[in-house]
């Protein structure tokens, strides 16, 4: 008998095992400025519907956005959201230990039809949106190299990088097409290459056939009568031309059909170009190509796709230690992991060539800077030491760098897009990363965490 009261007791005592939580971080923000009542929020996932509590107040218009909700979540997969009486769904995995950011679209107390976004670039994509920021691609129907149907709907769900080339054209076309070359050896998955002709009197199915196979190219031509290419064409201010008068012209445009950035000029290809491109190029081709273009090139453009492309967030080995390294400073000095000890570290990877690096290095700056209670630590990814204080005066920002140029110490942290965010606890190990673009509220939250372990 008193084997089992002991047994009983030591049953009783024993601590209840908590599930594992990330933190989610609900904003809300409209077309325009509103309000929104007390309504209640749900999340669902495998085990049906879960109460997240009720949201309310003001609902700004986007760009501007305001917090309704942080709270712990289960660890697990969801798949959509409720608010009030409306659904919509939502893809969003909550990872132990991180944050993860969702935006709903509100307009008159009511949630948008669609207007749900997880993650930080989901976020962006629909703050963009909402705001009228981008401009919807029209339907188009061309034809590809093959003569088959190259429309709206073969490209739907797809990230497209456009170039605008006609076959006769000596100058800026063939450096585009180089550029391709590049861009195919480290294109992220769901990303589509597609050069557009501008000259539909020439640039027939067979001709872009017969140009493709001859300089070794495998991705989609395409061409079509006047008035479908002068539609095409039409969002990107270009017009169709002939010979070597034309606008040189580069879009992304993203898997849900909004142009998300416009490249003009000449890009900066280096000396990596086929033979066969050369040979087609005239003298005034021959002088863009030694000029290194105007700014821009494969790794500006690579890295706005993984960007646009709205990389999943990556757990880096949460509970593990942070890699040691020691790096060369821009102010001249060496600083190791070592020497960062004692406070937690904000560890930001970026580089000059990066747009979200830019946008959201005052943001860091601020935020973290402000604490006190954490160090920022910008590390950024191959470039030199004159071109990385550059890039941090242009911002504004007075911090030294670290200069990773080999790349060795964003490999042992698994960076591969740019900007991505390491934080470290106060003891060395690591409490999570974010991929992408940091949001002030996203941000607001790692450092409450990291303040608070």
């Amino acid at each position: 008998m008193a084997a089992a009261l002991l047994v009983g007791t030591l049953l009783i005592s024993l601590p209840r095992l908590q599930p594992a939580t990330g933190t989610l971080v609900v904003v809300g923000a409209g077309r325009s400025a509103g309000s929104l009542q007390p309504t209640s929020m749900q999340l669902h996932g495998s085990a049906g519907w879960t109460a997240l509590g009720q949201v309310s107040g003001d609902v700004p218009a986007a760009p501007d956005q305001r917090q309704l909700l942080a709270l712990p979540v289960v660890v697990g997969s969801y798949d959509g959201v409720r608010l009030g009486d409306d659904e919509a769904v939502l893809r969003v995995v909550v990872t132990a230990g991180q944050v993860e950011p969702v935006l709903l679209g509100i307009e008159s107390g009511r949630l948008i039809p669609g207007a749900a976004y997880a993650g930080n670039d989901q976020l962006n994509l629909g703050l963009g949106e909402l705001s009228g920021k981008f401009v919807p691609m029209p339907a188009f129907s061309l034809q590809d190299q093959l003569g088959h149907v190259f429309d709206s709907r073969a490209a739907a769900g797809k990230d497209l990088v456009i170039a605008a080339f006609h076959t006769t054209c000596h100058q800026t076309c063939p450096l585009y097409t180089a550029l391709f070359f590049q861009l195919q050896k480290h294109l992220p998955a769901g990303v589509m290459l597609v050069e557009v002709t501008t000259d539909p009197g020439v640039d027939k199915p067979a001709v872009l056939d017969e140009y493709g196979r001859r300089i070794g190219a495998s991705w989609t031509f395409a061409t079509g009568s006047p008035a479908a290419l002068a539609a095409f064409w039409k969002p990107f201010g270009v017009e169709l031309a002939s010979g070597d008068s034309h606008v040189s012209t580069l879009a992304l445009v993203d898997r849900h059909g909004y142009v998300r950035l416009v490249y003009r000029g000449v890009p900066d290809i280096g000396n990596d170009i086929p033979a066969s491109l050369v040979t087609t190029l005239g003298a005034q081709g021959l002088t863009e190509l030694a000029s290194h273009g105007d700014g821009w090139g494969a790794p500006s453009v690579l890295q706005s796709l993984l960007t646009i492309s709205g990389p999943e967030q990556v757990a880096s080995n949460p509970g593990g230690r942070a890699p040691s390294f020691s790096l060369q400073s821009t102010d001249g000095g060496k600083v190791s992991l070592s020497d960062l000890a004692g406070k937690p570290l904000v560890i930001n990877f970026w580089a000059s060539y990066c747009p979200p690096c830019r946008a959201e290095m005052p943001l860091l700056q601020r935020r973290v800077g402000a604490t006190g209670a954490v160090r920022l630590v910008l590390i950024d990814e191959g470039d030199s030491g004159a071109r990385a204080k550059d890039f941090l005066n242009s911002v504004g920002v007075q911090q030294a760098a670290l200069l990773d140029s080999d790349l060795s110490v964003g490999r042992a942290y698994g960076v591969l897009p740019l900007p991505t965010t390491v934080f470290v606890r106060a003891d060395g190990t690591i409490a999570g990363r974010q991929v992408g673009e940091l949001d002030d509220r996203v941000l607001a939250a790692w450092l409450s965490i990291l303040t608070t372990q």
